[in-house]
């Protein structure tokens, strides 16, 4: 379809946009405050935290599914799908299996010892310091990823209605700071679960539109064949191909499974109560995120379709690829008043859940990790005073950390997952010391996860330096026609991002073909091969390197002995992965491992019954410190304790 890539229609947002756009903030700030007023009116740290671990599978997994479906997600993963092409697709491969594995390996331990911080895992199993450690990793981690997916619905903000860049980023702030800090985690999963209605409806829209205007799905799907945007078997080994097989099955795969297995989804799979139903939740959370990422890529495919004969990236109407899908819904929807609204809350949408999401766990983290650890009998209401004040700041915090995403230098897809990934396979790794290998010791964990993020941090800078030359898909400026004057307002309606443009553009678009994808310059020095990894790459490669360092430094210090280590806290690979397989033959495939004798939580009504290894059995490594201990801190009411002894 022949587009200039520059119509006559202004681009900026109408009275009805903004009404739209208005009432989707509005909403959200009344449902904090309905929820700072029901139930108990959140007075303690339980029902701020985790709902009282009594909210229903459906606001869960909505909110499952929105919490790393941000703003990065809308514009980014059509910008890719345009420039690269579909081998994206196999993320959707990548959810299923990652759920998967963290229904079988991770959610049956965290239910098992009941906690509120998944950090706490780790001073069970090591000590305390290291649970502080990663804490403080994922802190930091966390800050910077919701400053950069603050940083995108502002710069879509920015390049359709001319608003300043800062004056987006404040506006969305604030509203997700107070639902966030007056609401907890029940305004959290309703306003996700408004926010991913509005995310579908918006995307939806423009995917009907966008096809009818290239003239139907056939058309569309025609054209994207012809432009050679539509393959799914890119199989290189290489590891810096950008998207592969391999790239996404284990890049991708293992990036789903630390982050469902941290702090941010793990909270709101304990909200459920049981593990019963944060399965149920998970089954469902698997299903949606599957179809809004589907359908984000399809969107790409249709963007792509619609400019096929006029790239505005290529002819100048934009800077940035992340622009694209903005001015494409600017031009769709013109004279469509209240649509261009609909889109922009999506993509705030999807920002807001993703910011109040970890806002939240953060003052989870900061409040059990760190106040609840140096002042252990705190009055309950000061404590989720605190709480909310933790919030606050924290919120605050991110906004100031959005100021940075102006000035780091990649797309803003890769960039999100690429500096993510530097803290994320680190953190993994420690977790999978500790559950899997049971003779690692605190000192190999300790040491696994500084060499992994030195070693993480060392490749990312080394990429920054040196910047792989990636080729894309070429594109097309033969249709299009002579727009100075709309160009120029586009210009006004970005000038104030002009500092952040040429950062966050990829390093060149000349059109070559894809067999040049992930090949770097023949001049360039042998290193810059390593520093090309595909930043998918970045987590399985942290994970590993704290797993090996982890077993080689445990072993130069003397190994745990397996036994001492509490049945609760520790999982057989065999038992997880093979569960379905007869007895004799697990058996063998444990290698002579001894059977591991526990039993999940149950959930009896409001009964938890804890499973104890007999004395004979177990050695006391808790000298200081036990799993009753550590909840016994806990402020909130719990439920009956009853103990069962198994004995091998």
């Amino acid at each position: 379809m022949d587009q200039t890539g520059g119509s006559s229609v202004a681009r900026h947002f109408g009275v009805w946009d903004y009404v739209v756009f208005g009432v989707m903030l509005l909403v959200s700030a009344l449902i904090g405050i309905f929820s700072a007023f029901s139930g108990g009116r959140q007075r303690t740290a339980e029902e701020f935290l985790v709902g009282d671990r009594k909210m229903s599978i459906i606001p869960v997994a909505m909110s499952i599914t929105v919490s790393y479906i941000s703003a990065v997600s809308v514009i980014g993963t059509p910008a890719e799908i345009y420039i690269y092409g579909t081998m994206f697709t196999w993320v959707l491969v990548t959810y299923v299996l990652a759920n998967i594995l963290l229904c079988r390996l991770f959610l049956p331990i965290y239910f098992r010892i009941r906690i509120i911080s998944v950090y706490k895992y780790l001073e069970l199993r090591f000590n305390r310091e290291l649970r502080r450690c990663v804490t403080l990793i994922f802190s930091v981690q966390t800050v910077l990823y919701m400053g950069i997916v603050m940083y995108a619905p502002a710069l879509t903000l920015n390049a359709v209605t001319g608003f300043s860049l800062w004056a987006c980023v404040l506006s969305t702030g604030v509203v997700c700071i107070f639902y966030t800090t007056v609401g907890g985690i029940k305004a959290v999963l309703w306003t996700d679960t408004l926010q991913a209605v509005v995310i579908m409806i918006g995307i939806i829209a423009f995917i009907i539109k966008g096809t009818m205007e290239v003239g139907g799905l056939e058309k569309v799907w025609e054209i994207t064949k012809e432009g050679n945007r539509v393959h799914f078997r890119e199989i290189s080994a290489d590891p810096r191909v950008l998207y592969s097989v391999w790239s996404m099955l284990v890049g991708y795969t293992s990036w789903n499974l630390a982050t469902g297995a941290g702090q941010v989804v793990v909270q709101r799979m304990l909200t459920c109560g049981s593990l019963k139903k944060a399965t149920h939740a998970i089954i469902l959370a698997t299903i949606t995120k599957v179809f809004v990422i589907f359908i984000c890529i399809f969107s790409g495919v249709v963007m792509y379709a619609y400019y096929v004969n006029c790239d505005p990236l290529t002819h100048g109407v934009v800077t940035n690829k992340d622009q694209i899908m903005p001015l494409m819904v600017m031009e769709l929807f013109a004279e469509m008043p209240g649509l261009p609204g609909l889109f922009l809350s999506a993509v705030v949408s999807a920002s807001l859940s993703t910011l109040s999401s970890g806002i939240n766990s953060l003052a989870a983290v900061a409040a059990e990790d760190g106040v609840k650890a140096m002042w252990p009998n705190m009055r309950p209401q000061t404590y989720v005073k605190i709480t909310k004040m933790l919030a606050l700041g924290y919120g605050i915090l991110a906004i100031g950390f959005a100021f940075l995403a102006s000035v780091l230098g990649q797309g803003i897809l890769q960039l999100v997952l690429s500096i993510d990934g530097v803290f994320t396979g680190c953190t993994m790794g420690v977790f999978i010391l500790g559950i899997f290998m049971h003779r690692c010791n605190y000192k190999g964990a300790i040491a696994g996860l500084v060499c992994s993020i030195l070693f993480n941090i060392w490749l990312k800078v080394g990429a920054i330096l040196y910047p792989s030359t990636r080729g894309q898909y070429p594109l097309s400026v033969e249709g299009c026609e002579s727009f100075n004057s709309t160009n120029s307002m586009y210009t006004d309606a970005t000038t104030d991002a002009s500092m952040y443009t040429d950062a966050t553009a990829d390093p060149g678009y000349s059109l070559v073909t894809p067999t040049a994808m992930g090949v770097d310059p023949p001049h360039r020095p042998p290193i810059t091969n390593l520093y090309a990894i595909s930043f998918l790459y970045y987590t399985p490669i942290g994970a590993l390197v704290c797993v090996t360092v982890g077993m080689i430094v445990s072993r130069i210090t003397g190994f745990t002995d397996p036994d001492s280590v509490d049945a609760r806290l520790k999982y057989n690979i065999t038992d997880a992965v093979f569960c379905c397989l007869p007895e004799s033959l697990k058996k063998w495939i444990r290698c002579g491992v001894e059977k591991i004798n526990y039993q999940d939580d149950v959930d009896d009504g409001d009964k938890v019954i804890v499973v104890q290894q007999s004395p004979n059995e177990l050695r006391d490594v808790y000298s200081k410190i036990s799993l009753q201990d550590i909840n016994a801190n806990s402020h909130a009411a719990e439920p009956p304790v009853e103990t069962k002894e198994t004995h091998q």
